[in-house]
């Protein structure tokens, strides 16, 4: 098939962790795949690297040499902490259908096609601020060098990145040279995860980062803003929240107050004709079906998390794509406009799923045509909210000798497409034949022990044995196995 022409310019904005780090020209963050997995033993104390000694957004260098080189291409895995299967697909999305210039944020030759690694430990203030300087640069030279005058951004950002994108577009006005946002799972109103992780630290076997990743300005960014840590007989935010084990309060009202200035800014640019009119658009890829953590209790100077939706919230929000819960993926202004599009898929896999790269690519397609006065997601439907889907729910990590353990679910299908198949593969080259198992059934849905694999890094398929118009697509997700200390 013949490659499109691209008029305008795709930015592409990894997650919290998709960015490879390096201090004095040598990866401290970035060792992908299995070499990651491979040397966490010893790769703890290289991490430690990465506290922040303090966080200014106003300043691009904080002095302890630490910068952003490149996207991460393939999977980052952390048990317990991040799991992302890579932007190798989601570049090839646009070098692969299109044709592009590739170009680099420090080079000086006009290009359609970036990737803007960032320091995701910071501020995402801070990463606007550089993205507004890269763009302010880049597209005069684009327009001049391409004759699209009226040449436009269009921003692909997973997770992070679209909050990232979004203080550009709304508090730094890069709205007027933007055409379309399309986020992967982004946390608009925050991840539960994020409580988590600050209050009650991060240890998995051998590694402790609990220091490193409480220094980061970002996480706190990841808190959610909505009320849903159960204190007594009420829900509160964090943020208005005193004596949270972990978490300083202070923080976290900063944190707050860097989504209540987008949050003010699109309700003041929502008054501007010009906005509505000529604005941006807005496409919220949003991952469900999956379980995942939607509220916290705060008892006894102890914080645990729950999968238990907050009373207070429609019931039939009550999942996600295993990170960032559904309600969180639309945008405060989107809330009753119904343009979000839903896959049942989890959030590490959501830029690589095959049938979300389809959909993506129809969209810029469609964006090139000149004239169209509207450019938009579809409404959900009745068959949307119906689509059949998997649920997937395993551990991040298991010993050697352990049984890795699958459940899943089927939604809005029936048993007669099963059974459910998983395939396993490992990740970054391992000398391991991918292995079929089948589920089996019992009271709780269905259930998988996968025994004897050596350790490493995995990533698993799950679909239904067959296929058709009933069964629903494949979910993925990544695990991996450790040797006993």
């Amino acid at each position: 098939m013949a490659k499109k022409r691209l008029e305008d310019i795709v930015v592409l904005l990894p997650g919290a962790t998709g960015s490879v780090l390096q201090k004095d020209g040598r990866d401290i963050w970035g060792v992908s795949g299995q070499a990651l997995w491979g040397g966490l033993t010893s790769f703890g104390h290289s991490l430690d690297s990465l506290r922040l000694p303090f966080d200014d957004p106003e300043i691009d260098d904080l002095g302890d040499g630490i910068r952003a080189t490149r996207l991460i291409p393939d999977v980052t895995f952390i048990p317990g902490l991040v799991k992302i299967d890579g932007y190798t697909e989601t570049a090839r999305l646009i070098t692969d259908n299109f044709e592009v210039t590739r170009g680099s944020i420090e080079g000086e030759k006009a290009a359609n096609f970036f990737e803007f690694p960032y320091d995701w430990r910071r501020d995402c203030r801070a990463p606007a601020r550089q993205l507004k300087q890269l763009i302010d640069r880049k597209l005069p030279q684009w327009r001049q060098h391409s004759g699209v005058k009226d040449a436009k951004i269009i921003f692909l950002a997973h997770s992070m990145g679209g909050l990232v994108a979004r203080y550009y577009l709304e508090v730094l006005e890069g709205w007027r040279d933007c055409k379309a946002l399309i986020t992967f799972g982004t946390p608009y109103r925050g991840s539960v995860e994020a409580v988590g992780f600050l209050s009650n630290g991060y240890k998995q076997l051998f590694l402790d980062l609990t220091e490193v990743v409480r220094s980061f300005t970002s996480v706190y960014q990841l808190l959610p803003i909505y009320e849903m840590l159960h204190v007594g007989d009420a829900y509160r935010r964090v943020a208005e929240t005193d004596d949270i084990p972990g978490i300083e309060r202070t923080r976290a009202e900063q944190a707050l107050a860097f989504h209540r200035a987008i949050e003010a800014a699109v309700n003041e640019h929502r008054r501007e004709s010009e906005y509505l009119d000529h604005g941006y658009k807005i496409l919220p890829i949003l991952g469900t079906r999956q379980p995942t953590i939607q509220s916290a209790r705060l008892a006894d100077g102890r914080l645990t998390t729950s999968r238990v939706l907050p009373e207070w919230i429609d019931s039939r929000l009550s999942d996600g794509d295993g990170v960032v819960p559904r309600l969180s993926a639309i945008p405060i202004e989107m809330s009753e406009e119904y343009r979000d599009t839903y896959f049942p898929e989890r959030h590490g896999s959501l830029q690589r799923n095959e049938e979300i790269i389809k959909d993506i690519r129809g969209r810029l397609e469609q964006m090139q045509v000149r004239g169209l006065s509207w450019v938009r997601g579809p409404e959900v439907s009745r068959k949307a909210e119906e689509r059949p889907a998997i649920s997937l729910d395993l551990d991040d990590l298991y010993i050697t000798g352990e049984a890795v353990e699958m459940h899943a679910q089927l939604v809005n299908a029936s048993n007669a497409v099963g059974p459910l198949i998983a395939r396993i593969e490992a990740v970054g080259g391992a000398p391991v034949a991918a292995v079929k198992q089948e589920f089996r059934e019992d009271e709780r849905g269905w259930v998988l022990k996968v025994e004897g694999l050596p350790p490493g890094l995995y990533r698993v398929t799950v679909r239904t044995a067959k296929a058709g118009p009933s069964a629903p697509k494949a979910v993925h997700d990544l695990f991996g196995i450790a040797n006993r200390a």
